[in-house]
């Protein structure tokens, strides 16, 4: 990836990184300073709240993202899905045992993904996946982990909770390799999914590297053709339109530390508006349409082929998100 996204928070760090204590507070762009501990108690769940399952390899902005989720009144986050493709599997299921912890908030069922890379995937880089694991921004424990994950794959549990929550939405913030698994293994189940919203890759934007236009595309690029090939609404958040920078919104304890950590900032926080736009839909502007992905030459390259239902974020608004962040961080 190029040094301006998300290799920029990587490229200093070492091939091996101590694992850190609590987060000191860190200054964003704006001076505000991040404040420890736990955050306030989340407001009570509306009872027409939309069942949510979150798809996310674990890394700091997508933590952001299942925060936001996870206190909006209007979302139910009944599960989480880890795919094994992504900057972490479930080997980081200690990281995400820590968010809880910090969030005050009892974990949903968490499933661990088992479907390997397609050949055209490129893996993360190591490196990444240790700094995302050492210098999320959280408070870790030390204890071992608790947080165990369901005896079932990841592409089971989805098609589960698709069969028993009507309307079951999906947000996914890493590759889509379980998925396509669901709509490969379990097609009358991933067909009741009622809508997925994810960040993947690029339409104009500068690649991230030598055949990787966005890497969450690129770590498994044929499942991402697949899902947009698919039965079921698709709302892709590219690269281009997510700007650069720590959202001014993004404040408090847990939340304002993600990311944040002086030796692995994020350049931008790419999950964090493919969530708050599937709670707030008036804050982007779309493009839809038939997308035909690139799976091979400029991995996640999205090309426009004529009239359809996929939409593609073409511009975000910048201020109703942070005014989102705020209500719901604050």
């Amino acid at each position: 990836m190029r040094t301006t996204t998300r290799a920029s928070r990587l490229l200093a760090l070492p091939l091996v990184l101590a694992a850190l204590g609590a987060c000191a507070p860190a200054a964003s762009d704006t001076d505000e300073v991040i404040v420890e501990g736990a955050m306030s108690p989340a407001t009570t769940k509306s009872p027409h709240a939309t069942p949510v399952l979150v798809d996310t390899d674990l890394a700091p902005d997508d933590l952001a993202a299942l925060a936001l989720l996870l206190r909006s009144p209007d979302v139910r986050v009944v599960g989480i899905s880890v795919p094994m493709t992504g900057q972490l599997d479930c080997r980081g299921l200690g990281l995400l045992d820590d968010f809880f912890d910090a969030m005050e908030t009892e974990p949903p069922p968490v499933a661990c993904g088992t479907t390997e890379r397609g050949e055209e995937g490129v893996p993360f880089p190591y490196e990444w996946g240790a700094g995302a694991l050492t210098r999320s921004g959280l408070p870790r424990d030390d204890d071992p982990d608790h947080l165990q994950a369901s005896a079932m794959p990841a592409a089971r549990l989805v098609a589960r909770l698709a069969r028993r929550h009507d309307g079951l939405h999906v947000v996914a913030l890493g590759p889509l390799t379980e998925l396509a698994a669901v709509l490969r293994d379990h097609p009358a189940a991933y067909a009741r999914i009622a809508g997925i919203h994810t960040m993947q890759g690029s339409v104009d934007a500068e690649s991230h590297d030598d055949g990787v236009a966005e890497w969450n595309a690129a770590a498994d690029p044929v499942p991402f053709a697949q899902v947009v090939a698919g039965p079921v609404p698709v709302t892709i958040v590219p690269d281009d339109p997510v700007e650069r920078g720590a959202p001014d919104g993004l404040a408090g304890p847990v939340v304002g530390g993600l990311g944040r950590v002086p030796e692995f900032t994020s350049p931008a926080y790419w999950d964090l508006p493919t969530a708050g736009i599937f709670l707030e839909p008036s804050a982007a502007e779309v493009v839809t349409g038939t997308w035909e992905v690139d799976t091979t030459d400029d991995r996640g390259r999205l090309r426009r082929t004529g009239d359809g239902p996929v939409a593609v974020v073409t511009a975000l608004d910048g201020d109703a998100l942070d005014d989102l962040y705020r209500e719901l961080f604050g």
